[in-house]
């Protein structure tokens, strides 16, 4: 489920009651959460404290997925489940805050050496990645985070051996304005914070096929991205562009 800050389908309350009031609660104190991370990262690259603030609407453009993985039966042994949108990819956000709802494990994140690390859930906790429009917006500078879930039964059990049943994690994407120009979005970055990076370049089994689109502009960006994850809409009112996009291997076609 994809919940919305503007006209969100909710479930009958009879269904699932007070769902939408502690949903609407959630999102408030995680956008309050977004908001300061907005000048934290600012002030991190030594910008003025608003440098990122200023690019976003008035209205807000975020959004707040409600994930669900559940075992698929038949999968024996250590084989690897793998769900649609969760191979190797890097989200399209400015920022990502990512609740993982349940104790599974299987998340993991690529370091800029190619390798996977393991991000085992922490009670209380928040995890935060960071999206293409950061990317985009640096020029490079914050490089999103290549991220994956890889699921073996065995992240279905606790420590104990005890089935923890459905995995769940709910993901805050934290979206700057859509209308956004590569001229309007100008942010730069002190030479000195830039320097930094120099010439390196982060491993990343996430292609970076879809960064130029945002490099084009966010709303560009967000839209390329959409387009290929449904192909079956796409084909009907957008295949060029569905064709070109899928010379990536970043989602499952």
């Amino acid at each position: 489920m994809i919940v919305l800050f503007n006209n969100s389908q909710w479930p009958e309350a009879t269904l699932i009651p007070e769902f939408r009031s502690a949903i609407q609660k959630y999102t408030k104190q995680v956008e309050q959460v977004a908001d300061n991370f907005k000048v934290a990262v600012a002030e991190s690259l030594d910008l003025e404290p608003t440098a990122f603030s200023r690019l976003f609407d008035d209205a807000s453009n975020d959004r707040l997925m409600l994930a669900k993985y559940p075992l698929v039966p038949g999968v024996q042994g250590d084989e690897v489940s793998y769900f649609r949108g969760l191979a190797a990819h890097k989200d399209s956000s400015f920022l990502t805050f990512l609740l993982p709802a349940t104790e599974h494990k299987g998340l993991e994140a690529q370091n800029k050496a190619g390798n996977w690390i393991p991000v085992p859930p922490l009670p209380g906790h928040l995890v935060v990645n960071i999206g293409r429009q950061l990317e985009a917006l640096t020029k490079g500078v914050c490089v999103a985070t290549t991220h994956r879930v890889r699921l073996h039964p065995r992240d279905y059990h606790d420590t104990n051996g005890n089935p923890l049943g459905t995995r769940y994690a709910f993901p805050y994407f934290q979206v700057v304005g859509l209308d956004l120009t590569p001229q309007s979005a100008s942010v730069e970055v002190p030479p000195h914070i830039a320097g930094l990076v120099k010439d390196e370049e982060a491993k990343s089994d996430a292609k970076a096929y879809f960064q130029r689109y945002f490099e084009d502009g966010i709303g560009k960006g967000i839209f390329a991205t959409r387009v290929y994850r449904y192909p079956l809409t796409a084909q009907k009112f957008y295949p060029g562009l569905l064709e070109e996009l899928r010379g990536t291997t970043e989602l499952p076609k």
